[in-house]
């Protein structure tokens, strides 16, 4: 079998730009998308095939924050309910993307399992079935003997699994800079090194986006820029209470067969490649370091965090200090483009907890070898459900952000969805709980599962 490449899966040293040149600053388009993540420029590619003018800007590389670092799930396997459509939606493309951009993304039908620790979360499993019917029509319950033998390489009794076979995996770089290409390919300017200072509005509505080398002025904006969408919008008056979690993944020497099915269980996660090696994390479990938007976003956060308080590490120190020294001689303007990619330290201590762990659950799985660890920054709102809306009380303003650490594999029906909503096509299923204005009126919940 050829091996694959070991190296798309942390992108600082392999990130390339998608133009070999700097192209032309332009100066008007009929759509502007902030952000080079894969809902950026998913939606980038859908809207230039409906013959749209589009302009991408991306203060760093495409893929270079999280649409690059994830774990590679693409599931609709216990999602939560308000998001099922968009994961069923978005699992059907995936199987034909491949053909569509002309562009390999790593997909694999493999499946989709999350072995249960206890009969507590065994019964979670079985409510959320009951909840999702129809639209989750080939996920099932696996008993105990069941989960053994699909799973014979696991070495610790299970409750039971929850399963889904024809969830899958890609690769997470590979996946948006395909999108990036085929983009482009349809005409897209995709700016890198051009970060978003501010969205222009005038009378209501928006009529451009100020970048740190000039206005590009349209009637439609798109905000798609992750972690920092919130620093956007702020002075527009919209209220997005974002928070910033930092979580740490793994690359593992080749292993031998562990588990074909994008695993979750017993605190860990697992997707192994096609070469043998492992993508692996530590389930449920991230590091928050704390900032002035920290106490900021406190009361929408606090009644989530004390429900969940032991799937974080609160972290006090270099962030905070780094925010207050920026805010003390840096621009608003600066401030929004630099660091272009802030370097996330990984938790050392969790990288050699999951490998440890690797080997106790799975057979066969010690001793592997870390090829190297990174971290990526999820942007996490209160709920854990994400913001698509154009109904922002600014004409021609979508937001399309706050995946919470699981949007990765709704990439391709966040893009159809979005760039309908900016063409003013109704999206044929329901996105009222995934709407703006939930925050500032209090109308948004609890997460589904654990952050």
């Amino acid at each position: 079998m050829r091996a694959l490449s070991l190296s798309p899966h942390t992108p600082d040293d392999v990130l390339e730009r998608i133009e070999d040149k700097a192209p032309a600053f332009p100066r008007r388009a009929d759509a502007v998308i902030i952000g080079g993540g894969i809902m950026g420029l998913s939606t980038a590619y859908y809207l230039a095939g409906a013959g749209l003018k589009v302009v991408v800007i991306e203060k760093d590389r495409v893929a270079g924050q999280q649409s690059g670092r994830n774990w590679g799930f693409v599931r609709t396997q216990y999602r939560d309910p308000a998001e099922m459509p968009l994961a069923v939606t978005a699992l059907k493309l995936w199987r034909g993307l491949e053909a569509e951009l002309g562009q390999p993304v790593g997909w694999r039908e493999t499946g989709c399992l999350f072995a249960a620790a206890d009969e507590a979360e065994y019964a979670a499993f079985a409510a959320w079935t009951r909840q999702v019917g129809d639209m989750a029509p080939t996920a099932r319950l696996l008993d105990a003997a069941q989960t053994a033998a699909l799973l014979p390489a696991l070495s610790r009794p299970s409750a039971g699994a929850l399963y889904t076979p024809d969830d899958g995996q890609a690769e997470p770089g590979q996946a948006t800079s395909a999108y990036a290409r085929a983009a482009a390919a349809r005409g897209v300017q995709v700016l890198e090194d051009c970060g978003a200072v501010a969205i222009d509005v005038a009378g209501g509505r928006v009529t451009g986006v100020q970048t740190e080398h000039g206005l590009i002025t349209a009637g439609i904006v798109i905000c798609a820029a992750g972690a920092v969408s919130h620093d956007l919008l702020r002075p527009l008056s919209l209220v997005l209470p974002q928070k910033t979690v930092r979580n740490t993944v793994s690359l593992t020497t080749p292993a031998p067969p562990l588990s074909a099915a994008c695993f979750c269980g017993f605190g860990i996660g697992l997707r192994q490649r096609a070469d043998g090696s492992c993508i692996i994390a530590a389930e449920s479990m991230s590091d928050v370091d704390v900032t002035l938007g920290s106490f900021r976003n406190l009361g929408f956060f606090l009644s989530s965090f004390l429900v969940n308080r032991h799937s974080f590490r609160l972290s006090v120190g270099r962030a905070l200090v780094d925010e207050l020294h920026a805010l003390l001689v840096r621009p608003r303007a600066e401030r929004l483009v630099e660091p272009r990619r802030p370097f996330l330290p990984p938790n050392e201590k969790r990288v050699e907890m999951i490998r440890d762990l690797l080997g106790q659950l799975f057979q066969g799985a010690g001793p592997v070898g870390i090829v190297k660890s990174w971290a990526g920054a999820i942007d996490v709102l209160p709920d854990a459900l994400p913001v698509i809306d154009a109904d922002t009380g600014v004409s021609g303003l979508i937001v399309a952000t706050g995946f919470s650490g699981h949007g990765f594999g709704l990439g391709p029906a966040v893009g159809t969805t979005v760039a309908g909503l900016a063409q003013g096509r109704p999206p044929g299923f329901d996105l009222t709980p995934l709407r703006l204005d939930r925050f500032a009126k209090g109308t948004f919940g609890q997460p589904h599962a654990p952050l």
